[in-house]
């Protein structure tokens, strides 16, 4: 069977490059060559720049007067570190959005309330999104935080469906991927904020 591991590059990608009215800068924190491959398919970057998972809280701390778009977490570690959060926000333009991993909504409750508590108290807009994981083929979470754009009602549907070479992606893959169960809608309270 064929590496599915595109799957998750992708979602972390376009979904939140295809929810921003004009990402220009992007910044990745881990990732793979998976990631730069998904970015490489835009030819509307002004700038991407890339910095280690392992570090990252100095690394931001460094790129401190620089602004991002779109900021983009390819690495677990940092579901509910409040200092991390704080420090990637303050680099994002007040429209910019971040896409990042999350615990599994069902399998992982108690993790997945404290990582959605934690950018809750930071962003406006923090919603869940599923993908199917390689492996055992189960589903799991990633998350799209905002404090401006909603990730279904501002998807640019030009860039969504008429940018080239997504394997998975498109437009009713973006927009499905945000849809809760109710159960889990009311066990999230409050704490997915659409």
């Amino acid at each position: 069977m064929q590496s599915l591991h595109f799957i998750r590059d992708e979602m972390l990608v376009h979904v939140p490059v295809c929810t921003h009215a004009d990402p220009r800068r992007v910044l990745v924190v881990g990732g793979c060559d998976g990631i730069r491959a998904e970015l490489a398919k835009y030819a509307i970057f002004e700038s991407i720049l890339h910095i280690d998972a392992d570090g990252a809280r100095e690394s931001l701390a460094e790129l401190e007067g620089r602004r991002f778009d779109v900021a983009i977490v390819a690495d677990e570690r940092f579901g509910s570190n409040r200092d991390f959060w704080i420090a990637l926000t303050k680099l994002l333009d007040p429209k910019g959005l971040v896409s990042a991993p999350m615990s599994h909504l069902i399998l992982e409750p108690e993790r997945a309330k404290e990582e959605l508590e934690t950018l809750g108290a930071v962003y406006r807009i923090v919603m869940p999104y599923r993908y199917e994981r390689e492996g055992d083929l189960r589903c799991d979470y990633l998350v799209l935080a905002s404090r401006f754009y909603h990730p279904t009602a501002d998807i640019n549907l030009q860039r969504a469906d008429l940018t080239d070479n997504f394997a998975y992606y498109n437009s009713d893959i973006a927009v499905a991927a945000f849809a809760t169960p109710t159960f889990l809608s009311r066990q999230y309270l409050g704490l997915i904020k659409r």
